[in-house]
């Protein structure tokens, strides 16, 4: 199918959206910046008469804070999330994650909404998300869904989204100046590269040298984004060194089940989770990546 033969139907308000949504539903595919499905509509990975063309919906756009919580419209770029000062301030995590998305074409022009739905467990932005606990905001024409991100992934490159349904937004509580957090990747070369292995923590509620709640999202090591729980559960509580941190990410990858591919072996991604993992940590609460 030549590009030139699908239709491209471009919506203004979010009810056109959602009313062209549930008309056409399997017949058509959502696009806002394109950086996925034009590559995947290029190399035939993707097949559709018809897109929906989300982009002209301003509503969609937007960084919010509200309630003690941040809320990000699906059609934000990174580039809005990298310059966002709510974010900045009570999510860096996210700004360092979609620092390391792309060159700044990229950035200007990919959404999160889009990283969303896209739903490949190499995406930069998803082990943050994972991390901070966030929620997604899915409508149709008749209703509006909150669903916690662990449970949007249902499989590889699937998500938990019905076939008349867009996402509207995700949202997270902030982080404080009490609560420790970082990003680490690792990529064949230090820009534009898609994560071999990448790593989000997070540490809240912190008691001295301990904290109460530990979080740590790893990337491109399973089917979906999964959770350290092993590590996580090791660090709950625990004071913090050098040497607990090193003993907790060991654990670290018990918890993936990485495959082989032209970026790296699966044993290889096994071997990396527990030095990134540390690294991330140690960047977390000591204030740099750990050695």
């Amino acid at each position: 199918m030549m590009r030139s033969e699908i239709d491209v139907l471009s919506p203004r308000t979010l009810e056109d959206a959602l009313v062209l949504l549930q008309q056409h539903q399997n017949d058509i595919r959502i696009i806002a910046g394109g950086s996925d499905i034009i590559i995947q509509l290029r190399d035939g990975a993707v097949k559709t008469e018809k897109l929906l063309n989300i982009l002209p919906v301003k509503d969609l756009r937007f960084i919010e804070e509200r309630d003690g919580k941040i809320h990000v419209g699906a059609l934000s770029t990174y580039t809005e999330i990298i310059t966002s000062q709510p974010i900045r301030k009570h999510a860096w995590i996210l700004v360092e994650a979609a620092k390391q998305i792309g060159a700044a074409q990229l950035q200007n022009t990919a959404t999160i909404g889009g990283n969303l739905g896209n739903a490949s467990p190499a995406a930069d932005s998803l082990p943050p998300l994972y991390a901070l606990g966030a929620t997604v905001v899915t409508r149709n024409m008749s209703s509006r869904r909150e669903i916690p991100i662990d449970r949007f992934f249902v499989g590889y490159r699937k998500t938990a989204l019905k076939p008349d349904e867009l996402i509207e937004e995700i949202y997270f509580d902030q982080l404080t100046r009490n609560d420790a957090g970082a990003y680490l990747k690792l990529g064949l070369r230090k820009a534009n590269a898609i994560s071999i292995v990448d790593v989000a923590a997070i540490l809240r509620e912190k008691r001295g040298d301990s904290y109460g709640d530990v979080k740590i999202a790893l990337g491109a090591v399973a089917p979906t984004i999964v959770r350290a729980h092993s590590c996580e559960q090791d660090l709950i509580g625990k004071r913090l060194t050098k040497k607990s941190l090193q003993e907790a990410a060991k654990l670290a990858s018990q918890d993936t089940s990485p495959i082989t591919d032209i970026r790296g072996s699966a044993e290889y991604r096994r071997k990396i989770v527990s030095s990134l993992v540390y690294q991330a940590l140690h960047k977390a609460v000591f204030g740099r990546a750990g050695m």
